[in-house]
């Protein structure tokens, strides 16, 4: 998994987000039980959040694995000069440092959870539209490929 998650964090992150939204608060506490070597939820949780949104952003700008080094800086510079990127920087820095002291609080989990959510939804096509399980699913595909 990229962004130093393993796929066995992303998809813990991923069923987080997945309670917060039905507000499972049973399942939040399992998950947030974790075990000795798990980090805290909402840490967790919100470093996704910006392994997602960032994952989405640079969908949004073309990003390819085909690029040379003069489009990746292009695109490098366009990234930088977007408002939108950077205030989704600043939320996902944000999210992080709070998720960072929050250990373990169920409210504040879901409170990030639903933030990585809005911001996940934010970049598609149709925020108000986008079903959300069918969009954690895609993501949970996706760190399942990255896995094998």
């Amino acid at each position: 998994m990229t962004d130093g998650l393993t796929v066995d964090e992303a998809l813990r992150a991923l069923a987080a987000l997945e309670a917060a939204w039905k507000d499972d608060d049973e399942a939040l506490a399992a998950l947030a039980a974790g075990g000795p070597t798990e980090q805290p939820l909402a840490a967790l949780v919100a470093r996704y959040g910006e392994h997602a949104v960032d994952t989405l952003m640079a969908l949004a700008f073309g990003l390819r694995s085909s690029m040379t080094d003069e489009e990746l800086a292009e695109l490098t510079d366009a990234v930088s000069s977007n408002i939108g990127a950077r205030m989704s920087a600043l939320l996902t820095r944000t999210l992080r440092a709070w998720g960072g002291t929050a250990g373990d609080d169920l409210g504040v989990v879901k409170v990030i959870a639903h933030t990585v959510i809005d911001a996940m939804r934010a970049v598609t096509e149709e925020p108000s539209k986008t079903d959300v399980l069918p969009l954690l699913a895609t993501f949970r595909t996706y760190a399942l490929s990255d896995s094998s």
